[in-house]
């Protein structure tokens, strides 16, 4: 029997924000199919793969723009980045003989500074330009191309990347080739957007064309032990919704077959529809009363709704990301606004669409109006969709 598939039609293609007043023409269309598929062998939920969709990203990730988060201007990714170096350095106070150490993706090289400062040996791949200028300014070597790579000869005692892993399309043979560039005994360190809660409400709100993975500790297990990894750990990471995990080249490569099954995948689209279902009851019922206006937070986990939806007006943005501020999303026309413009203009009805920061959010908006602004969190509405 077919499993049940989640598909939407015309998802915006999230990859870049331009400022409402001066933006440039896009590289790439600004919507393409999306469906959600599975990987049995792992456990792993995935995007079905599209060849115009993996044609995009491959020409979006050679572009001179930082997709990552961890750069120098951007403020609130600054806790993630400490949070996920402090791990980082835990696994290194436990490995004295690691000395050279490669990051895959690295963006902003931030944490390449950080451990550059401590007198490691470090270098860098990123397919952008953008990495190797920032590279450049610290001192740090920065290969521009996709790993791996032809220039990149040498081996490491540590590799590491941080949210590169769902954006891969070929996830294990990727991880294949760092376990063939690690010296015996080296470690390797992955940092990838925590998917569990969302899979298993039937969230579709973590759905967009660069994640092309969604992963779950069991997946991220079963994946890192099917490129031949020894499995030391997966965490949760102490802040935002992120998973670490360590693995180690053994002298034994790791030849176990692994096979985990469809069960997450399967609950998940059973969910999704009752998700999306009360997200439009709950759209609707703010859309069609007279005088009542509707924002949401966090629009970035908006985006798929809406665009099952299909509406793409008739609404605010709202997120406390800095320079987001005053910029649109490619085919979605609608200026991102911040905390304080809610404050200056507030909307009678606001849903915050996250699961991992709702409540932080809904407090601070509860303690500037009171019940002045009426508020419904995803996870909210997750547990209206459970009920029907």
């Amino acid at each position: 029997m077919r499993m049940k598939s989640v598909e939407i039609k015309k998802l915006p293609f999230y990859w870049r924000l331009t400022h409402k007043d001066s933006k440039s023409a896009n590289v790439v269309d600004d919507y393409y199919p999306f469906a959600f598929d599975v990987d049995s062998e792992h456990g792993l939920v995935i995007e079905r793969r599209d060849p115009s969709v993996l044609a995009a990203l491959n020409l979006i990730y050679q572009q001179d723009y930082n997709i990552g988060y961890l750069q120098d201007a951007n403020e609130i990714a600054k806790p993630y980045g400490k949070d996920f170096i402090a791990y980082l350095r835990a696994a290194l106070a436990g490995n004295s003989g690691i000395k050279s150490i490669l990051e895959i993706g690295c963006g902003g090289c931030t944490v390449l500074a950080d451990l550059k400062s401590s007198g490691y040996k470090v270098c860098g791949i990123d397919s952008s330009p953008f990495a190797a200028a920032e590279g450049s300014k610290k001192g740090i070597d920065v290969v521009t191309d996709f790993f791996p790579s032809k220039q990149l000869a040498q081996k490491f005692d540590l590799i590491f990347h941080v949210d590169v892993l769902e954006h891969i399309d070929s996830y294990v043979e990727f991880l294949k080739h760092q376990y063939e560039q690690l010296n015996d005994g080296g470690l390797l360190v992955v940092n990838v957007p925590d998917a569990t809660e969302s899979i298993q409400l039937g969230d579709v709100s973590m759905a967009m064309h660069q994640h092309v993975n969604y992963f779950t500790e069991k997946s991220l297990s079963a994946v890192l032990k099917g490129a031949g990894f020894e499995v030391i750990s997966v965490d949760k990471a102490g802040y935002g919704g992120s998973l670490y995990a360590t693995g180690r080249k053994s002298t034994h490569k790791n030849s176990k077959g692994v096979s985990v099954g469809t069960e997450d995948y399967e609950a998940f689209a059973s969910r999704a529809s009752k998700m999306i279902a009360a997200f439009d009851e709950r759209v609707d019922q703010t859309l069609s009363a007279h005088g009542r206006t509707l924002g949401f937070y966090v629009p970035l986990r908006t985006l798929p709704y809406i665009a099952q939806k299909d509406i793409y007006n008739g609404f605010r943005f709202f997120d406390d990301t800095g320079h987001w501020h005053h910029h649109v999303f490619d085919g979605v026309d609608v200026p991102i606004e911040n905390f304080q413009d809610l404050v200056r203009s507030p909307v009678t009805d606001l849903v915050i669409m996250s699961l991992t920061f709702g409540d932080v959010i809904r407090n601070k908006v509860h303690k500037e109006f009171g019940d002045r602004v009426n508020v419904t969190t995803l996870g909210d509405l997750a547990a209206k969709a459970s009920k029907k």
